[in-house]
């Protein structure tokens, strides 16, 4: 019995992790549908951006699908290579958005969508795996650093044992610093205010440049379970 729960919750994290590192995943430019049509058929998408590599080694790497099975046309094939030597190598970073594309209002319950596989879509998550966002996003905003800490799970992950409301979860769940800080404030606002919850009093919407505030500390998922543990949360 707790070996089949066991495959059922990998199985299912699975699944939240491709919902969770799709198409928004990848930067924009030339080969990048490719990478989706071809690349996609065998790996979920957060597989290939987790990767930085240099030229040769994703020169390499195609050759080693192609000899798995991957149809290229040398066209195809020169297309790939040039997206993921250009867009995934090391110290690579994602084009800055326009102006227009900055300006654009983004919808936080379809960036949402991302979630739903660990979270659920009426955010009562799963018993002992994934905590409900319902009834706890509140809690922790009005704790003291609590919404600089909620940015921080969704830009670098969370790995460990949690408490919410007496109940205990032992999840594992991805960082999403691939999503722009738009696409962030968006999701973060969503949560906050749906299944009942709200801002504490006081507190406006989250912002583009709160997100950016937290980018670049590059903190581990250690470290952002400790930084939980100091909010004081029960």
């Amino acid at each position: 019995m707790k070996t089949r729960y066991l495959v059922w919750v990998t199985l299912l994290a699975a699944v939240g992790l491709w919902m969770g590192l799709g198409q928004n995943a990848l930067p924009e430019g030339p080969g990048r549908e490719l990478v989706l049509q071809k690349c996609q058929t065998c790996h979920e998408i957060g597989f290939v951006t987790r990767e930085r590599q240099t030229r040769e080694r994703w020169d390499s790497l195609i050759t080693e699908m192609q000899n798995y099975g991957l149809r290229l046309t040398p066209e195809e094939r020169t297309a790939i290579l040039n997206y993921l030597a250009t867009r995934l190598a090391p110290g690579a970073t994602a084009p800055a958005p326009t102006q227009t594309q900055a300006a654009t209002t983004v919808n936080g319950a379809q960036v949402y969508n991302n979630c739903i596989g660990c979270h659920q879509a009426n955010g009562a998550g799963l018993p002992g795996v994934f905590p409900p966002l319902a009834g706890h996003v509140p809690e922790i905003l009005a704790a003291r650093g609590g919404r600089e800490w909620l940015i921080q799970v969704m830009l670098y992950g969370l790995q460990g044992q949690i408490s919410v409301k007496g109940a205990s979860y032992n999840g594992v769940m991805p960082g999403y610093a691939q999503l722009s800080n738009a696409e962030l404030a968006a999701v973060l606002n969503y949560i906050a205010t749906q299944w009942g919850n709200a801002l504490p009093s006081g507190q406006t919407p989250f912002t583009e440049a709160e997100v950016q505030a937290q980018r670049g500390k590059n903190l581990s998922v250690q470290q952002v379970l400790a930084a939980r543990q100091q909010l004081g949360l029960r």
